[in-house]
């Protein structure tokens, strides 16, 4: 099954590409962009300690959180902040008090871990349609977690699911917090790869975009982020790619200086969208370290796991995939487990022909089998032709690889899960590959 792909981008979106996925995910920066204008520093100054909004949680509740997680807010260890973008209230079923609207199903569940030894953060997208048992309610999808016991049942069901890891603080933001946001910027610019076409009357949910490039309003951007009936049949993985390169889009936004002089205004506008355990001085604490070290440092991985098939269940799941996520939990979480490196007879290497020419991918399969890459296999050309080699680590095996780059000799190695699905390692071949290949003839018919 190949990946979510897109055409070549406008000179200028392309060139900032490398640059977006970089500097980090928006659902985390909507916590954190107090830091980056004056008036909101000094607006922060007088409250540091306290928290942004009255507290929510029961003492009961609270316990499922590491306590002393920011210690003066000095972000001395390891940190995991639990993220959740949240649908809209069925109005069916909503209640009238100011925390209801937040009591609905999770649209987007990220871990996010700030590792200030490695320094480095790592960003897990959890798939909404995970089968989980929830305590005291039974087998369900993940997304059901906010709905029966909040933030707290959903900490507690994403720490068991990788292996009793911590976590310390949870933000949750509702579909208003984004648009207000994409809104506020000035919209995104994003490619939509097909029409797209939903009706969701329950959500108020009326999605009808075109192909192409556009530049998406918040309300449209919001439609973008949660269609998921694409023609590659991918479901909630399809969205979760989706709602990567809408996030990515609107880091390009974010990281733009005249966009800064508006984030107070912004501010207050997410503030009424948003509902969090963090103080003041946290967040001050995390944009730092999150401007500071969130370039380069940052990996981006997908909960391991599998499609349910057809009349396995009643309804469609994301299986966790035990093995592969203690691996994850152990290698990017701080999970004390040992775990086995994948030999490289068993290393699952997808190969996507992107330098624009015929016939590379199955070259490099070739030349993979020849140096003991058994697995290696090729998938659907891409249209968009990159430039250099993209080596993704799939399933967050960075060594696995880093151990391929030295395989073949070049790319450009990214803990990034918007490979092809079902490999461990996916390559892109970009044009210096196929120069690399023409190089090495010519050497070889002068000789």
């Amino acid at each position: 099954m190949s990946s979510f792909h897109y055409p070549p981008r406008p000179g200028p979106v392309r060139a900032a590409r490398q640059q977006a996925i970089c500097q980090g995910i928006p659902w985390l920066l909507l916590g954190f962009t107090a830091i980056l204008s004056g008036s909101a520093g000094a607006f922060l100054a007088a409250i540091l300690h306290r928290p942004i909004l009255p507290p929510s949680l029961s003492a009961e509740e609270q316990a499922a959180f590491r306590p002393d997680a920011l210690r003066a807010a000095a972000l001395d260890r390891s940190l995991h902040i639990l993220i959740l973008g949240l649908d809209r209230p069925d109005p069916a079923l909503s209640g009238t008090g100011d925390q209801d609207r937040f009591n609905t199903r999770s649209d987007t569940i990220l871990l996010a871990r700030f590792d200030p030894q490695a320094r480095r953060i790592t960003v897990l997208s959890i798939p909404r349609d995970t089968r989980v048992r929830l305590p005291g309610f039974g087998v369900a999808k993940i997304n059901a977690a906010n709905v029966v016991g909040g933030p707290a049942l959903t900490a507690q069901v994403v720490s068991q699911l990788l292996g009793g890891i911590p976590i310390d603080r949870y933000v949750r933001l509702n579909t208003e917090a984004l648009e207000a946001l994409i809104d506020a910027v000035g919209g995104v610019e994003v490619y939509v790869p097909e029409p797209m076409h939903y009706v969701d009357r329950t959500q108020q949910l009326f999605i009808t975009l075109q192909p192409g490039w556009h530049r998406l309003n918040g309300k449209q951007a919001h439609h973008f982020a949660r269609f998921r009936h694409d023609q590659l049949g991918l479901g909630d993985i399809g969205r979760v790619q989706r709602q990567q390169e809408l996030l990515r889009a609107l880091s390009r936004e974010l990281l733009s200086p005249a966009v800064w002089l508006r984030i107070p205004k912004v501010l207050q506008v997410v503030r009424t969208h948003l509902d969090t355990n963090l103080t003041w001085e946290e967040v001050l604490s995390l944009a730092k370290f999150l401007l500071t070290y969130g370039g380069d440092r940052m990996d981006l991985v997908l909960l391991p796991g599998r499609f349910s098939q057809a009349g396995e269940f009643a309804t469609s799941y994301w299986l966790p995939d035990l093995a592969g996520i203690r691996r994850v939990a152990a290698t990017h979480f701080g999970l004390e487990a040992e775990v086995t490196p994948i030999p490289p007879q068993h290393l699952r290497i997808a190969v996507q022909n992107a330098t624009g020419k015929p016939g590379m991918a199955r070259r490099m399969v070739q030349e993979l089998v020849r140096q003991g890459y058994a697995q290696a296999f090729a998938v659907e050309d891409s249209p968009q032709v990159l430039p250099r080699t993209e080596i993704l680590a799939q399933s967050g095996d960075w060594e696995g690889a880093r151990q391929v780059r030295a395989a073949i000799g070049l790319g450009e190695v990214r803990v990034e899960s918007t490979g092809v699905l079902n490999s461990d390692v996916t390559i892109r071949l970009g044009r210096d590959w196929a120069e690399q290949l023409t190089l090495g003839r010519n050497q070889a018919q002068s000789l």
